[in-house]
């Protein structure tokens, strides 16, 4: 495998992980402007992804295999969690 492919699937494997950063992070605008963040926007777009791509990583490595409906649920479960304690969810 070459090194623009390996790149490739790399990008493939964390754009969920992507995606859903960016969708929480504008998310929080929409529906909870009066709720203080912990992180600016960018703070929280770069937090969620690694959390993002963690748990699709661990998914992977206990399925040994990547794109299972249960990697997706870890992945939403782990930002949610991600989301929530840069709200300060604790504090309500």
């Amino acid at each position: 495998m070459t090194a623009s492919t390996s790149l490739w699937h790399l990008l493939n494997f964390c754009a969920p992980a992507a995606f859903l950063a960016l969708l929480l992070v504008l998310a929080r605008w929409l529906f909870a402007r009066k709720a203080a963040p912990l992180l600016p926007w960018y703070g929280q777009l770069a937090l969620h992804f690694l959390v993002g791509s963690a748990a699709l990583f661990v998914a992977m490595l206990w399925q040994g295999r990547d794109g299972s409906l249960l990697g997706y649920a870890l992945l939403v479960l782990a930002l949610a969690s991600s989301q929530w304690a840069v709200l300060g969810g604790w504090r309500r």
